[in-house]
């Protein structure tokens, strides 16, 4: 086996050295990439359905509750049971909001370097191949 081909472990690769360079570049907001995209389409909802928002961002239940869990000590969300009592909602609270508010800007700037040094159309080639990439490993997921 040769693991500079693997699939797997060059897209785990690419994922560590840009979650590094997102990480970087807005930590004065206080957020980690991984915890701004959970807590953006939070923040765009009046409130959300735990299993909604797992489904949204492709993630199992367990690890989103993990996540959410680290973001509720760090008072940016409040998680609450909703009409049944196995239903738990997220919602954003100011402080929450706020970091968001803050952080986007510095996403956008990194997001412009990341595009400018790509080019836009390798930029957009990767956007293409990842979202193709996704359907294909869930279209093989489901059939296991």
């Amino acid at each position: 086996m040769s693991w500079e081909a693997c699939t797997c472990g060059e897209l785990r690769k690419a994922a560590r050295a840009i979650t590094l360079l997102y990480d970087n570049a807005f930590k004065s907001s206080g957020l980690l990439s991984t915890q701004l995209g959970v807590l953006d389409v939070i923040c765009n909802t009046e409130s959300i359905r735990i299993s909604d928002l797992a489904e949204k961002q492709g993630m199992d239940r367990t690890t989103l509750t993990r996540n959410l869990s680290v973001l509720g000590r760090q008072g940016y969300i409040k998680i609450s049971s909703g009409n049944d009592h196995r239903t738990r909602i997220v919602t954003a609270t100011h402080k929450g909001r706020s970091a968001v508010a803050k952080a986007i800007p510095l996403w956008n700037d990194v997001q412009c370097k990341v595009k400018q040094e790509m080019g836009e159309n390798s930029w957009h080639e990767l956007m293409q191949n990842l979202s193709h990439f996704v359907m294909v490993a869930n279209q093989l997921n489901d059939k296991n």
